[in-house]
């Protein structure tokens, strides 16, 4: 049965031909760019675009609290302030107030700098306070964000009476809390926006028109509460 055998062999090569070859390259000259995945580039390019936006965007905001630089903050606000001498009393009158610190930071948590708190009467002027502190600005957490800062100087009020202005100086407490809000940054720096709430103490003691006259107040004695939001320069 030769004929059966021979048959039967050529149909098993022709099952074999009809098979797909693998094409087998000599070991080590495999390319092996061959065996990675295809990505698409319009699924890729969005995610490394957003990537390099976030990284730019945390290089390019410091805060105060991110080494040591200075800064500068300037802005406005509103405050309320108590005024009392003695046999007098004003009770609470309602003011735009001025708010300006600059600094350096030593630390990631500490800083010193100087502050100025400014208030006025309106809409007539009639009574005004500004105070200057020298202060320690400290943030509870390396990174920034909420802080603090205590300072002592000195205060000055000023009471307008029929367009003649009585004066007096003495020494003033001052307590803040905010919060820097970092924006991109630029020139070397970064901007932000610092929400901030201050208290002033003060104890001035003789308000006088001129020096050696005749005192419009005695033992005069100011707080001010103030609420507002400035803008900040950090380098």
């Amino acid at each position: 049965m030769r004929w059966r055998a021979r048959t039967i062999v050529q149909q098993q090569r022709a099952l074999r031909a009809c098979r797909p070859q693998l094409k087998r390259d000599p070991l080590g000259s495999r390319d092996a760019t061959n065996i990675l995945p295809v990505h698409n580039d319009a699924m890729t390019r969005p995610r490394w675009l957003l990537a390099s936006a976030l990284i730019l965007l945390g290089r390019s905001t410091p805060s105060r609290a991110q080494g040591r630089g200075g800064w500068g903050v300037l802005g406005l606000g509103t405050g309320t302030a108590h005024v009392a001498c003695d046999g007098c009393t004003s009770g609470w009158n309602q003011g735009p107030t001025l708010l300006g610190t600059v600094g350096v930071m030593f630390t990631s948590h500490l800083g010193v700098g100087l502050g100025l708190d400014e208030w006025w009467r309106d809409p007539d002027h009639s009574e005004a306070t500004n105070t200057g502190t020298v202060l320690v600005h400290y943030y509870p957490k390396a990174r920034g964000g909420a802080f603090a800062e205590a300072g002592a100087g000195l205060s000055e009020a000023e009471v307008n009476v029929n367009g003649t202005t009585a004066k007096g100086k003495g020494w003033a407490l001052m307590a803040s809390v905010g919060y820097d809000l970092p924006f991109v940054g630029a020139l070397g720096g970064a901007f932000g926006v610092t929400p901030r709430v201050s208290y002033v103490y003060s104890s001035v003691g003789d308000l006088r028109y001129a020096s050696g006259s005749a005192p419009y107040a005695t033992g005069w004695r100011h707080q001010v509460v103030s609420v507002g939001i400035g803008l900040a320069l950090v380098e």
